[in-house]
């Protein structure tokens, strides 16, 4: 009788092991295929005087660095709107497992008065950048 209890615990134990083990697994599976978050881009156009600037054009331009490793170029434009803000969603221009900063280039014009600077943007964040025309 004392046999078949120690039996019957070894088998209950393993079997508890095992379910252990595989909801390790699944859990592993269901977090690494989550969505990434957005990378996205905000710019703030104001003047120099500090008056915020709606429908000014803002270009993004980046070169790549080393085109080896770094393939990434980016081109493109959109106008603020009635804040002074452009947004922008960079989320394709990262490939998935590619770590690092990315530097673009914001550009703006607005009836003559012109002005850039440089953003540093960080993947799967909200990056926002404060551009002066003047």
């Amino acid at each position: 009788m004392g046999y078949m209890q120690m039996y019957e615990k070894k088998k209950l134990l393993r079997s508890a092991l095992i379910g252990f083990v595989g909801f390790i697994v699944l859990l592993g599976l269901f977090s690494s295929c989550k969505e990434p978050a957005p990378t996205t881009l905000e710019v703030s156009v104001i003047t120099d005087a500090g008056t915020i600037l709606p429908n000014a054009k803002v270009w993004l331009k980046a070169e790549p660095t080393d085109t080896a490793h770094n393939a990434i170029s980016i081109d493109d434009s959109t106008s603020t709107d009635a804040s002074g803000k452009a947004y922008f969603d960079l989320s394709s221009y990262y490939k998935p497992g590619q770590i690092g900063v990315m530097i673009i280039k914001v550009n703006g014009f607005y009836f003559g008065l012109t002005g850039s600077v440089i953003a540093e943007i960080k993947e799967e964040q909200r990056n926002q950048v404060l551009l002066t025309l003047q």
